[in-house]
Protein backbone atom coordinates (compact mmCIF):
# COMPACT_ATOMS: atom_id res chain seq x y z
CA UNK A 1 0.00 0.00 0.00
CA UNK A 2 1.22 3.73 -0.52
CA UNK A 3 1.30 4.45 3.22
CA UNK A 4 3.75 1.62 4.01
CA UNK A 5 5.86 2.88 1.64
CA UNK A 6 5.99 6.01 2.36
CA UNK A 7 6.31 5.22 5.98
CA UNK A 8 9.37 3.41 4.73
CA UNK A 9 10.65 6.39 3.07
CA UNK A 10 10.53 8.41 6.32
CA UNK A 11 12.56 5.31 8.14
CA UNK A 12 15.42 5.14 5.66
CA UNK A 13 15.33 9.13 5.46
CA UNK A 14 15.48 9.02 9.66
CA UNK A 15 18.39 6.70 10.02
CA UNK A 16 20.15 8.61 7.23
CA UNK A 17 19.72 11.76 9.49
CA UNK A 18 21.21 10.09 12.14
CA UNK A 19 23.93 9.26 9.80
CA UNK A 20 24.33 12.51 8.78
CA UNK A 21 24.20 14.19 12.08
CA UNK A 22 27.20 12.07 13.50
CA UNK A 23 28.79 12.58 9.98
CA UNK A 24 28.59 16.35 10.94
CA UNK A 25 30.65 15.91 14.19
CA UNK A 26 33.45 14.23 12.57
CA UNK A 27 31.80 10.62 12.67
CA UNK A 28 31.48 8.47 10.38
CA UNK A 29 29.24 5.41 10.91
CA UNK A 30 30.23 2.39 8.67
CA UNK A 31 29.62 -1.53 9.06
CA UNK A 32 26.61 -0.85 11.54
CA UNK A 33 26.04 -4.49 11.03
CA UNK A 34 29.74 -5.93 11.42
CA UNK A 35 30.35 -5.82 14.96
CA UNK A 36 29.34 -4.03 18.46
CA UNK A 37 32.71 -2.08 18.55
CA UNK A 38 33.60 0.08 15.45
CA UNK A 39 36.48 2.59 15.92
CA UNK A 40 37.48 5.04 13.62
CA UNK A 41 40.57 6.93 12.85
CA UNK A 42 39.74 10.17 10.57
CA UNK A 43 43.28 12.04 11.37
CA UNK A 44 45.04 14.27 14.02
CA UNK A 45 42.08 17.03 13.51
CA UNK A 46 39.02 14.72 14.36
CA UNK A 47 39.83 11.12 15.91
CA UNK A 48 37.44 9.57 18.26
CA UNK A 49 36.09 6.25 18.91
CA UNK A 50 32.36 5.46 18.73
CA UNK A 51 31.01 1.94 20.03
CA UNK A 52 28.05 0.79 18.79
CA UNK A 53 26.32 -1.22 20.65
CA UNK A 54 23.24 -4.05 20.80
CA UNK A 55 21.49 -4.95 23.55
CA UNK A 56 20.06 -7.97 24.40
CA UNK A 57 16.38 -8.67 23.19
CA UNK A 58 13.94 -12.09 23.52
CA UNK A 59 14.24 -14.53 20.85
CA UNK A 60 12.05 -12.78 17.90
CA UNK A 61 11.85 -16.17 15.53
CA UNK A 62 10.51 -17.64 18.96
CA UNK A 63 7.33 -14.73 18.22
CA UNK A 64 7.69 -15.03 14.44
CA UNK A 65 3.93 -17.50 14.39
CA UNK A 66 2.43 -16.33 17.51
CA UNK A 67 -0.52 -14.29 16.42
CA UNK A 68 -1.25 -16.95 13.78
CA UNK A 69 -1.21 -19.52 16.33
CA UNK A 70 -3.07 -17.40 18.23
CA UNK A 71 -5.97 -16.98 15.94
CA UNK A 72 -4.80 -13.88 14.15
CA UNK A 73 -4.17 -12.06 10.73
CA UNK A 74 -1.30 -10.45 9.92
CA UNK A 75 -2.36 -7.50 8.26
CA UNK A 76 1.07 -5.67 8.23
CA UNK A 77 4.12 -6.45 9.51
CA UNK A 78 7.47 -4.13 9.62
CA UNK A 79 10.60 -3.94 11.16
CA UNK A 80 13.02 -1.26 11.32
CA UNK A 81 16.43 -0.66 13.35
CA UNK A 82 17.30 2.75 14.25
CA UNK A 83 20.69 4.17 15.95
CA UNK A 84 20.35 5.90 19.54
CA UNK A 85 23.04 7.97 21.21
CA UNK A 86 23.14 8.78 25.25
CA UNK A 87 26.10 8.60 26.69
CA UNK A 88 27.04 11.78 27.68
CA UNK A 89 30.25 12.10 25.51
CA UNK A 90 28.52 11.01 22.63
CA UNK A 91 30.72 8.03 22.12
CA UNK A 92 28.50 5.21 22.77
CA UNK A 93 25.60 4.34 20.58
CA UNK A 94 22.95 1.68 20.45
CA UNK A 95 20.97 -0.06 18.20
CA UNK A 96 17.25 0.08 18.94
CA UNK A 97 14.85 -2.77 17.33
CA UNK A 98 11.07 -1.31 16.30
CA UNK A 99 8.43 -3.94 15.00
CA UNK A 100 5.00 -2.32 13.31
CA UNK A 101 2.37 -5.05 13.42
CA UNK A 102 -1.47 -4.86 12.33
CA UNK A 103 -3.82 -7.53 13.03
CA UNK A 104 -7.31 -8.63 12.61
CA UNK A 105 -8.67 -11.07 14.90
CA UNK A 106 -10.29 -14.25 12.90
CA UNK A 107 -12.64 -14.99 16.13
CA UNK A 108 -15.19 -12.65 18.06
CA UNK A 109 -14.26 -14.55 21.36
CA UNK A 110 -10.11 -13.25 20.61
CA UNK A 111 -9.08 -10.32 22.76
CA UNK A 112 -6.31 -8.45 21.87
CA UNK A 113 -5.85 -7.35 25.12
CA UNK A 114 -5.67 -11.28 26.52
CA UNK A 115 -2.80 -12.23 24.43
CA UNK A 116 -0.98 -8.81 24.93
CA UNK A 117 -0.96 -9.69 28.71
CA UNK A 118 -0.14 -13.24 27.67
CA UNK A 119 2.91 -11.70 26.06
CA UNK A 120 4.00 -9.45 28.49
CA UNK A 121 3.71 -12.24 31.23
CA UNK A 122 6.28 -14.29 29.77
CA UNK A 123 8.77 -11.59 28.83
CA UNK A 124 8.18 -11.47 32.87
CA UNK A 125 8.82 -14.58 33.68
CA UNK A 126 11.91 -14.72 31.11
CA UNK A 127 13.71 -12.13 33.45
CA UNK A 128 13.06 -8.93 31.31
CA UNK A 129 11.79 -5.77 32.25
CA UNK A 130 8.46 -5.09 30.14
CA UNK A 131 6.84 -1.37 29.17
CA UNK A 132 2.94 -2.00 28.19
CA UNK A 133 0.42 1.18 26.95
CA UNK A 134 -2.43 1.64 25.62
CA UNK A 135 -2.73 3.23 21.48
CA UNK A 136 -5.54 4.49 20.19
CA UNK A 137 -6.43 1.01 18.52
CA UNK A 138 -4.11 -1.11 20.23
CA UNK A 139 -1.04 -1.43 22.85
CA UNK A 140 2.61 -0.39 22.49
CA UNK A 141 4.85 -3.42 24.19
CA UNK A 142 8.39 -2.98 24.61
CA UNK A 143 11.49 -4.74 26.37
CA UNK A 144 14.12 -2.61 28.63
CA UNK A 145 17.81 -3.88 28.10
CA UNK A 146 20.54 -3.49 30.45
CA UNK A 147 23.89 -1.89 28.42
CA UNK A 148 26.71 -2.00 30.63
CA UNK A 149 28.64 0.35 28.24
CA UNK A 150 25.97 3.10 28.86
CA UNK A 151 25.80 2.44 32.37
CA UNK A 152 21.73 2.15 32.14
CA UNK A 153 18.70 0.38 30.79
CA UNK A 154 16.96 1.41 27.39
CA UNK A 155 14.14 0.31 25.38
CA UNK A 156 15.99 -2.45 23.74
CA UNK A 157 12.83 -3.86 21.09
CA UNK A 158 9.22 -2.03 20.64
CA UNK A 159 6.14 -3.50 19.22
CA UNK A 160 3.54 -1.07 18.05
CA UNK A 161 0.83 -3.45 17.80
CA UNK A 162 -2.51 -1.61 15.50
CA UNK A 163 -5.88 -3.81 15.45
CA UNK A 164 -7.65 -3.19 12.14
CA UNK A 165 -11.14 -2.18 12.98
CA UNK A 166 -13.90 0.34 11.40
CA UNK A 167 -12.04 3.05 12.20
CA UNK A 168 -8.78 2.43 10.16
CA UNK A 169 -9.87 -0.24 7.70
CA UNK A 170 -9.49 2.71 5.09
CA UNK A 171 -6.04 3.67 6.00
CA UNK A 172 -4.36 0.09 6.53
CA UNK A 173 -6.32 -2.11 4.22
CA UNK A 174 -7.57 0.62 1.25
CA UNK A 175 -4.59 2.11 0.59
CA UNK A 176 -5.27 5.82 2.15
CA UNK A 177 -3.10 8.42 3.14
CA UNK A 178 -2.67 11.05 5.23
CA UNK A 179 -2.38 14.21 3.32
CA UNK A 180 -1.83 17.83 5.39
CA UNK A 181 -4.00 15.64 8.59
CA UNK A 182 -6.81 14.65 6.31
CA UNK A 183 -7.56 11.29 4.84
CA UNK A 184 -6.87 11.38 1.29
CA UNK A 185 -8.06 8.36 -1.45
CA UNK A 186 -5.12 8.19 -4.17
CA UNK A 187 -7.22 5.34 -6.40
CA UNK A 188 -10.61 7.37 -5.87
CA UNK A 189 -11.01 8.05 -9.50
CA UNK A 190 -11.01 3.97 -9.53
CA UNK A 191 -13.07 3.44 -6.79
CA UNK A 192 -16.54 1.69 -7.67
CA UNK A 193 -15.20 0.12 -11.11
CA UNK A 194 -13.79 -3.43 -11.79
CA UNK A 195 -10.12 -1.95 -10.77
CA UNK A 196 -11.16 -1.31 -7.33
CA UNK A 197 -14.14 -2.80 -6.31
CA UNK A 198 -16.21 -2.04 -3.73
CA UNK A 199 -18.50 -3.69 -1.23
CA UNK A 200 -21.35 -2.46 1.44
CA UNK A 201 -23.08 -4.79 4.00
CA UNK A 202 -25.89 -3.87 4.94
CA UNK A 203 -27.54 -4.86 8.90
CA UNK A 204 -30.92 -4.73 9.06
CA UNK A 205 -33.01 -4.48 12.12
CA UNK A 206 -31.38 -3.31 14.99
CA UNK A 207 -33.30 -2.57 18.09
CA UNK A 208 -34.15 -5.52 19.35
CA UNK A 209 -32.01 -7.50 21.93
CA UNK A 210 -29.84 -10.19 20.55
CA UNK A 211 -26.82 -12.88 20.91
CA UNK A 212 -25.73 -11.47 17.24
CA UNK A 213 -25.81 -8.04 18.67
CA UNK A 214 -22.20 -7.83 20.56
CA UNK A 215 -20.34 -9.97 17.40
CA UNK A 216 -21.68 -7.91 15.34
CA UNK A 217 -20.77 -4.52 16.89
CA UNK A 218 -16.94 -5.83 17.07
CA UNK A 219 -17.43 -6.41 13.80
CA UNK A 220 -13.14 -5.09 12.29
CA UNK A 221 -14.39 -4.59 8.82
CA UNK A 222 -16.66 -1.50 8.17
CA UNK A 223 -20.74 -2.07 7.70
CA UNK A 224 -23.87 -0.16 7.72
CA UNK A 225 -26.16 -0.98 10.72
CA UNK A 226 -29.88 0.07 9.36
CA UNK A 227 -32.08 0.63 13.23
CA UNK A 228 -35.46 0.59 13.88
CA UNK A 229 -36.95 3.82 15.93
CA UNK A 230 -38.38 3.64 19.23
CA UNK A 231 -37.53 0.26 19.69
CA UNK A 232 -35.94 -0.39 23.66
CA UNK A 233 -32.29 -0.69 22.51
CA UNK A 234 -32.23 1.86 19.22
CA UNK A 235 -30.58 4.38 21.12
CA UNK A 236 -28.16 2.83 22.78
CA UNK A 237 -27.32 0.41 19.47
CA UNK A 238 -27.06 3.84 17.55
CA UNK A 239 -24.92 5.30 19.65
CA UNK A 240 -22.46 2.15 20.43
CA UNK A 241 -22.19 1.20 16.76
CA UNK A 242 -21.26 4.73 15.71
CA UNK A 243 -18.22 4.45 18.47
CA UNK A 244 -17.30 1.50 16.99
CA UNK A 245 -16.65 3.23 13.35
CA UNK A 246 -19.61 1.73 11.34
CA UNK A 247 -22.09 3.85 9.94
CA UNK A 248 -25.73 4.14 10.89
CA UNK A 249 -28.74 4.78 8.99
CA UNK A 250 -32.23 4.81 10.42
CA UNK A 251 -34.40 1.49 9.15
CA UNK A 252 -37.66 3.28 8.23
CA UNK A 253 -40.59 0.91 8.89
CA UNK A 254 -42.89 1.43 5.54
CA UNK A 255 -46.19 -0.22 4.86
CA UNK A 256 -46.15 -3.65 2.79
CA UNK A 257 -48.58 -5.42 0.36
CA UNK A 258 -49.71 -7.71 2.87
CA UNK A 259 -50.93 -5.03 5.33
CA UNK A 260 -51.63 -7.00 7.91
CA UNK A 261 -48.06 -7.12 8.98
CA UNK A 262 -46.78 -4.84 12.35
CA UNK A 263 -44.99 -1.87 11.22
CA UNK A 264 -43.64 -1.42 14.75
CA UNK A 265 -43.21 2.24 16.02
CA UNK A 266 -42.91 5.00 13.18
CA UNK A 267 -44.23 3.38 10.64
CA UNK A 268 -45.03 5.15 6.86
CA UNK A 269 -47.91 3.91 4.94
CA UNK A 270 -49.75 4.16 1.72
CA UNK A 271 -51.75 7.22 1.45
CA UNK A 272 -50.17 9.80 3.93
CA UNK A 273 -50.17 13.12 3.47
CA UNK A 274 -46.46 15.10 2.83
CA UNK A 275 -46.87 17.16 6.46
CA UNK A 276 -47.46 13.13 8.15
CA UNK A 277 -44.42 11.76 6.22
CA UNK A 278 -42.01 14.39 7.08
CA UNK A 279 -43.04 14.37 11.05
CA UNK A 280 -42.71 11.18 11.02
CA UNK A 281 -39.20 10.73 9.75
CA UNK A 282 -37.89 13.67 11.99
CA UNK A 283 -39.51 12.35 15.06
CA UNK A 284 -37.88 8.95 13.83
CA UNK A 285 -34.68 10.79 13.71
CA UNK A 286 -35.03 12.48 16.78
CA UNK A 287 -34.25 9.23 18.46
CA UNK A 288 -31.31 8.71 16.01
CA UNK A 289 -29.35 11.61 15.82
CA UNK A 290 -25.92 9.71 14.37
CA UNK A 291 -28.15 8.28 11.31
CA UNK A 292 -26.72 9.85 8.17
CA UNK A 293 -29.29 7.90 5.70
CA UNK A 294 -32.29 5.70 5.81
CA UNK A 295 -33.78 2.45 4.56
CA UNK A 296 -37.08 0.77 4.05
CA UNK A 297 -37.79 -1.93 6.62
CA UNK A 298 -40.52 -3.73 4.47
CA UNK A 299 -42.20 -1.29 2.28
CA UNK A 300 -43.18 -3.46 -1.06
CA UNK A 301 -46.24 -1.87 -1.19
CA UNK A 302 -45.16 2.22 -0.57
CA UNK A 303 -42.07 2.14 -2.22
CA UNK A 304 -43.73 1.27 -5.59
CA UNK A 305 -45.92 4.32 -4.78
CA UNK A 306 -44.91 7.55 -6.72
CA UNK A 307 -47.06 10.03 -4.56
CA UNK A 308 -45.86 8.59 -1.55
CA UNK A 309 -42.17 7.96 -2.59
CA UNK A 310 -42.02 11.98 -3.57
CA UNK A 311 -42.73 12.86 -0.01
CA UNK A 312 -40.38 10.48 1.70
CA UNK A 313 -37.43 11.51 -1.04
CA UNK A 314 -38.51 14.84 -0.80
CA UNK A 315 -38.29 14.71 3.50
CA UNK A 316 -35.01 12.68 2.95
CA UNK A 317 -33.70 15.61 0.58
CA UNK A 318 -34.30 18.41 3.50
CA UNK A 319 -32.82 16.93 5.97
CA UNK A 320 -30.29 16.11 4.10
CA UNK A 321 -30.20 12.17 3.99
CA UNK A 322 -29.89 9.74 1.46
CA UNK A 323 -32.25 6.85 1.32
CA UNK A 324 -31.45 3.15 -0.16
CA UNK A 325 -33.84 1.31 -1.67
CA UNK A 326 -33.97 -2.28 -0.12
CA UNK A 327 -35.51 -3.76 -3.02
CA UNK A 328 -38.73 -5.47 -1.56
CA UNK A 329 -40.14 -5.27 -4.78
CA UNK A 330 -39.27 -4.93 -7.94
CA UNK A 331 -41.98 -2.49 -8.86
CA UNK A 332 -40.08 0.09 -6.93
CA UNK A 333 -40.32 3.58 -8.19
CA UNK A 334 -37.48 4.83 -5.92
CA UNK A 335 -34.67 5.42 -8.58
CA UNK A 336 -36.88 7.31 -10.65
CA UNK A 337 -38.17 9.39 -8.08
CA UNK A 338 -34.51 10.26 -6.44
CA UNK A 339 -33.54 11.16 -10.08
CA UNK A 340 -36.16 13.66 -10.28
CA UNK A 341 -35.76 15.16 -7.24
CA UNK A 342 -31.51 15.03 -6.96
CA UNK A 343 -31.42 13.01 -3.51
CA UNK A 344 -28.53 10.63 -3.46
CA UNK A 345 -30.12 7.37 -3.33
CA UNK A 346 -28.71 3.13 -2.98
CA UNK A 347 -29.81 0.21 -4.64
CA UNK A 348 -29.45 -3.16 -3.06
CA UNK A 349 -28.60 -6.29 -5.32
CA UNK A 350 -28.89 -9.27 -2.88
CA UNK A 351 -30.57 -10.25 0.31
CA UNK A 352 -27.62 -12.87 1.91
CA UNK A 353 -29.63 -14.18 4.64
CA UNK A 354 -33.22 -15.54 3.60
CA UNK A 355 -32.05 -18.64 4.80
CA UNK A 356 -30.23 -18.63 8.48
CA UNK A 357 -27.66 -20.94 7.26
CA UNK A 358 -23.74 -20.05 7.73
CA UNK A 359 -22.64 -21.86 4.54
CA UNK A 360 -25.49 -20.08 2.64
CA UNK A 361 -24.82 -17.02 4.11
CA UNK A 362 -21.12 -17.68 2.89
CA UNK A 363 -22.14 -18.55 -0.24
CA UNK A 364 -24.24 -15.13 -0.97
CA UNK A 365 -21.57 -13.17 0.90
CA UNK A 366 -19.09 -14.70 -2.37
CA UNK A 367 -22.11 -14.03 -4.51
CA UNK A 368 -21.68 -9.85 -3.71
CA UNK A 369 -18.28 -10.18 -3.55
CA UNK A 370 -18.25 -11.81 -7.51
CA UNK A 371 -20.77 -9.20 -8.75
CA UNK A 372 -18.45 -6.09 -6.41
CA UNK A 373 -15.74 -7.74 -8.92
CA UNK A 374 -17.52 -7.61 -11.85
CA UNK A 375 -19.24 -4.81 -12.52
CA UNK A 376 -17.15 -2.68 -9.66
CA UNK A 377 -19.42 -2.00 -6.93
CA UNK A 378 -22.39 -4.21 -5.06
CA UNK A 379 -24.47 -3.40 -2.05
CA UNK A 380 -26.02 -6.59 0.21
CA UNK A 381 -28.05 -6.78 2.97
CA UNK A 382 -28.12 -9.43 5.98
CA UNK A 383 -30.10 -8.88 8.98
CA UNK A 384 -28.65 -8.47 12.94
CA UNK A 385 -28.89 -12.62 13.26
CA UNK A 386 -26.51 -15.48 15.06
CA UNK A 387 -25.75 -17.01 11.85
CA UNK A 388 -25.55 -13.75 9.92
CA UNK A 389 -22.71 -12.68 12.39
CA UNK A 390 -20.77 -16.01 12.35
CA UNK A 391 -21.06 -16.00 8.95
CA UNK A 392 -19.38 -12.84 8.69
CA UNK A 393 -16.68 -13.07 10.76
CA UNK A 394 -15.47 -16.65 9.16
CA UNK A 395 -15.51 -14.59 5.58
CA UNK A 396 -12.54 -12.07 7.12
CA UNK A 397 -10.00 -14.13 5.26
CA UNK A 398 -11.57 -14.21 2.01
CA UNK A 399 -12.99 -10.39 2.59
CA UNK A 400 -8.98 -9.50 3.03
CA UNK A 401 -7.52 -11.68 0.42
CA UNK A 402 -10.10 -10.35 -2.53
CA UNK A 403 -9.31 -7.37 -3.59
CA UNK A 404 -12.60 -6.14 -2.92
CA UNK A 405 -12.52 -3.09 -0.41
CA UNK A 406 -15.54 -3.03 2.02
CA UNK A 407 -17.20 1.04 2.62
CA UNK A 408 -20.21 2.14 4.49
CA UNK A 409 -23.46 2.99 1.79
CA UNK A 410 -22.59 6.62 1.41
CA UNK A 411 -20.05 5.65 -1.13
CA UNK A 412 -22.10 3.74 -3.04
CA UNK A 413 -24.62 6.23 -3.52
CA UNK A 414 -26.01 7.05 -7.46
CA UNK A 415 -27.31 10.95 -8.07
CA UNK A 416 -28.12 10.90 -11.11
Amino acid sequence: MTQFRLEEQKTALGVLMVVLALSSLGFAVVGLLRGPELPFDLGSAHQIELEIVRPQIPDLDSLASLWQDSGYIVLRREQDYQVQTLSSDGTVAWVQGQEALVVVSERYDLKMSRLVLQLSEVFLEDGWSVQLEARNHGYSLGVWSEVPELGQRVLAYEWQIDFLNPKNYDYYYGGWISVLGEPFDPQSFLRRTPQAPVLSIIIDDWGYSNPAVEPMIAYPLPLTMAILPHLELSQVASERLNRAGHQVILHQPMEALDTSLDLGPGGITLGMDGAEVEARIRENLASLPVAVGLNNHMGSLVTADYETMTSILQAAGELGLFFVDSRTTTASVVRQVATELGVPYGVNNLFIDNESDVEKIKGQLRVGLDLAQRQGHAVVIGHVRPATADALWEMIPEFLESDVQLVPISRLLHSD
